[in-house]
């Protein structure tokens, strides 16, 4: 019988076949790889024997130099004909060396099992190019990836010119933007890589699009102003049950670091909002309130020291303390592209050059206020130059203050005191109960409480947490200390670095740091 269906009985039977062979060659979760499996399964059966794809030919299998020779297209197939073992085999695609289909059974092959072995052997032909083909897609796209991620940590460290040379050769003009915005979207577990890809098609060639290297769940968008980007991912999440979005403030190129700083802010805030987006003004910060003019004036004089460093040298060391303060040291190296010995040697460069403890919360939190007043245009010329205390006692700062810290003040478990009491023992849990006079497990659960009061992470540090802190010393609750200009008078009250010390806090000024302090003080 020479026809594929050919008539009665054989017929059925080969039709039947050949329709099992289409089933097993469904490409399905699996990918192409699951369905070769499953199709030299099929074909095992089907002939009453065995079948095996041999990708790349192992030391040590039977025949193994019949299957090499094969393997290497000389011959392309080839026959054993043994009591009791019949063997046929056949070089599949068209690289080198090819995968071999070994198909073993214990009696000679009739018409129709030879037929099935060719049938199917053209089916894995189909499924190894295919897959093939899907692996290099997968490795340009990693590729692409990669070139993505090395052009969004050069933006991080401030090399912008090499980063834009960079993304050229994948997207000519997308860095070529004046201003920009950087947006965050936070993704179910397991979806981040759709989530990416969604993004990517959505924005099509408008936006950087990154999976954070840092967070598992997260997608940075690097996006040109008035590109219409924000407002395309805005009406994403909102088609989208359980992705949020953070968006940050414009900023240029050049500070795409303090843009993600702001996104990330924001994605906080959107955790808590109803339609899970959030913008950089979503809720008001102490930059917000700060006389600008006089919150430059300072931010310059604080960080002055800082330019001994060289421009270029000095960007990077701002960028990595932006984010050294808002992250910890791995992932902090993670979005820079760096080691993270480097992020905590540029930590204690900048606390040296400062002469700052960043052991300190509240050094941590002047520092990082000062970094959202840094190239900010200063007041009118000749103008005193407040020290921290002073920019902190003005009456809109006092007025966000209050109203940020009022709802701890209408819980009865007194949770201002216990966060007080926490701040004041440097975010120490244990120095805390015993100051409070209450165990460790309360302290953890007031904590926990006045974060959701508040809508700010504390216990994680980083920018929640300086806000509290400037907070509670605007109103007098926690002295500022631990960082230039913090000092209660003289030059240290104008915002000069302590001269003939190293500003640096004294054994019994705070408690011993602990594992949930940021970066710098993490062992």
């Amino acid at each position: 019988m020479t026809g594929l269906a050919g008539g009665g009985v054989e017929g059925e039977w080969r039709s039947g076949a050949l329709a099992g062979l289409l089933r097993a060659a469904r490409v399905g979760t699996g990918g192409h790889r699951a369905a070769v499996r499953r199709v030299a399964d099929w074909l095992g059966r089907a002939v009453g024997g065995s079948a095996r794809i041999e990708d790349p030919v192992r030391a040590g299998v039977p025949d193994g130099a019949l299957l090499r020779d094969v393997a290497a297209g000389s011959p392309r197939s080839a026959v054993v004909a043994e009591p009791g073992r019949h063997l046929r085999v056949l070089a599949l695609g068209a690289g080198r060396p090819h995968p071999v289909l070994v198909v073993t059974r214990p009696v000679p092959y009739d018409e129709a099992a030879a037929a099935l072995v060719g049938h199917a052997a053209t089916v894995l032909e189909l499924l190894v190019a295919a897959g093939g083909a899907d692996a290099q897609r997968r490795r340009l796209a990693e590729a692409g990836a990669g070139v993505r991620l090395s052009v969004l940590q050069l933006l991080m460290g401030g090399e912008v010119a090499l980063a834009q040379r960079t993304m050229a050769g994948l997207r000519p003009g997308l860095l070529d933007a004046e201003r920009v915005v950087v947006c965050v979207l936070e993704a179910a577990r397991g979806e981040r890589r759709e989530v990416a890809g969604a993004c990517e098609e959505l924005l099509a060639g408008r936006a950087l699009v990154v999976r954070c290297p840092a967070d598992d769940g997260h997608v940075i968008v690097v996006a040109p102003v008035g590109g219409g980007a924000e407002a395309a991912l805005r009406g994403f999440v909102a088609g989208r049950d359980g992705v949020f979005l953070g968006v940050g403030a414009r900023h240029p190129l050049s500070r795409v670091a303090a843009g993600y700083d702001d996104a990330v802010r924001s994605l906080a805030a959107a955790r808590l909002m109803p339609g899970r987006v959030a913008g950089h003004a979503a809720r008001v910060r102490p930059a917000d309130v700060l006389d600008a003019g006089a919150a430059a004036a300072w931010a310059a004089q604080y960080l002055r020291p800082l330019e001994a460093v060289p421009a270029q040298d000095r960007y990077q060391l701002t960028a990595t303390v932006r984010l050294g303060l808002e992250f910890t040291a791995v992932n902090a190296a993670r979005l820079l592209g760096i080691s993270r010995n480097t992020v905590r040697a540029r930590m204690e460069r900048a606390a040296g050059l400062l002469g700052v403890d960043l052991g300190d919360v509240r050094a941590r939190a002047a520092l990082d206020l000062a970094l959202r007043f840094q190239d900010r245009e200063e007041g009118e010329p000749g103008r005193a130059v407040p020290g921290l205390r002073g920019l902190l006692a003005a009456g809109p700062v006092l007025a966000w203050a209050g109203e940020l810290l009022a709802p701890l003040r209408a819980d009865e478990r007194d949770l201002g005191r216990t966060l007080r009491d926490w701040a004041g023992e440097n975010c120490a849990v244990e120095p805390a109960a015993r100051r409070r006079g209450v165990h460790a497990q309360t302290v953890r659960e007031h904590l926990r409480g006045a974060e959701g009061l508040l809508r700010r992470q504390l216990v994680a540090g980083g920018s929640g947490l300086y806000e509290v802190v400037l907070a509670l010393m605007a109103v007098g609750e926690l002295e500022p200390g631990g960082a230039a200009g913090g000092a209660a008078a003289g030059e240290e009250e104008r915002g000069d670095p302590p001269r003939g010390r190293s500003g640096r806090s004294g054994p019994g000024d705070r408690a011993p740091v602990t594992g949930t302090c940021p970066v710098t003080v993490q062992p």
